[in-house]
């Protein structure tokens, strides 16, 4: 027994010796002054070169923005500023945006209820009653992911085989407030548990006290002041020409998800130059006047990025979690997304004035790249010319 004890302790001794060393080198890394190189490296860490992994970056630095592809979609087809992909959970930071900005404005207040807001059009159960628009924002209401009568409703509509094809389809925006009318499995409030439900229900709750459609109050409040006219859940036809087709984690093609309720959650669809407006939006380091962007805005933005009381999260951003902050990710705010056929990551530091972008055309979650690419961008440099 002593001596099981004693490998034991020298496993343990080893393995704190290496992580330690590994915080040495990461605290101690060099600047090679080829960041570009740099980040092909990551990049191809995730893709093992396959071409068919697509994947488009969008890095903002030194007051600049540079984009760049790597893979393909297809019959010579190759992926660029423009290719539009599902942004997924990136979605949500334009729904918590837009909150703030009704917010800013004075037609909302945060810490409104449900129950002020909606208590007169729907039924809701006391729980649900009480749920104010912060806490649907910051994901602390109890609402789960996806609750599951809701699941119960999309599997037994599509199909135990076919739900996950494209699963927010088959909810019905009637079905989510039924869901408010009883609450059955909805948990502790103040306690983060991320909630597409909660995320989603928050677009709802906007269109129906405005008197407008979502995607047209996201447009009208935040996507055309800044430019973005390529982004929206709606695809005009310049989305439509440059539409990346979607794969699944393996690399089949995927269809892609519509969603009939819920698309506060994640409908929406971009490309790293429109992403990249939004970013720079976030560091407010753009503020000229052709930028669209003016000091009330850029103050809106960074207000969304101060932590909240429950810490995880600020509006809509989520703050650095032990992995960010081991990879000295301190004073960035994050958000990531995956559908069906596409995953996304964002990130922006204003301390460093630095952001990423990352929009792929395949189902495999690329937060960790995300990570990798936020430290490189904040270590090295540009080469010089």
């Amino acid at each position: 027994m002593k001596i099981w004890l004693i490998l034991l302790a020298l496993v343990v001794v080893v393995a704190a010796l290496a992580i330690f060393y590994l915080k040495y080198r990461l605290d101690n890394t060099p600047d090679t002054k080829n960041l570009e190189s740099v980040l092909d490296k990551e990049v191809q860490k995730i893709t093992k070169n396959d071409a068919s992994f697509g994947v488009v970056i969008g890095i903002y630095k030194d007051g600049q923005s540079r984009i760049k592809a790597y893979g393909g979609v297809g019959d010579g087809a190759s992926l660029d500023a423009r290719s539009v992909f599902q942004i997924a959970s990136v979605s949500k930071l334009f729904t918590a945006s837009l909150l703030q900005i009704l917010c800013d404005e004075g037609v909302l207040n945060m810490d409104a209820s449900l129950a002020e807001l909606m208590g007169d059009a729907i039924e809701l159960s006391p729980a649900a009653q009480a749920v104010t628009l912060r806490q649907l924002v910051t994901h602390t209401s109890g609402f789960p992911s996806i609750p599951k009568s809701l699941g119960l409703i999309a599997t037994e509509r599509a199909g135990k085989q076919d739900v996950m094809q494209n699963p927010y389809s088959h909810l019905q925006l009637s079905d989510v407030f039924a869901y408010l009318s009883h609450t059955k499995d909805k948990g502790k409030v103040g306690v983060f548990e991320y909630s597409n439900f909660g995320m989603g229900l928050l677009g709802h709750v906007l269109e129906n006290v405005m008197k407008k459609d979502f995607e047209l109050l996201v447009a009208e409040k935040l996507l055309l002041p800044l430019g973005m006219q390529n982004t929206g859940i709606s695809l005009n036809s310049m989305m439509k020409e440059h539409l990346v087709q979607g794969q699944t984690a393996d690399g089949q093609p995927s269809p892609m998800w519509t969603f009939g309720a819920l698309a506060g959650a994640g409908a929406f669809y971009s490309n790293v130059e429109d992403m990249m407006k939004f970013v720079r939006a976030n560091i407010g380091d753009d503020l000229s006047i052709d930028s669209g962007i003016d000091s009330t805005m850029a103050g809106m933005f960074k207000k969304m990025h101060k932590p909240q009381a429950i810490g995880n999260v600020g509006i809509g951003w989520i703050q650095p979690a032990f992995l960010d902050k081991f990879f000295g990710n301190k004073t960035m705010v994050w958000h990531n997304g995956m559908v069906g056929g596409y995953a996304s990551y964002v990130s922006v530091d204003t301390n460093f004035k630095t952001g990423v972008v990352v929009l792929s055309n395949r189902a495999v979650d690329v937060s960790m790249l995300g990570i990798m690419l936020t430290r490189q961008v904040r270590l090295q440099s540009w080469s010089k010319p």
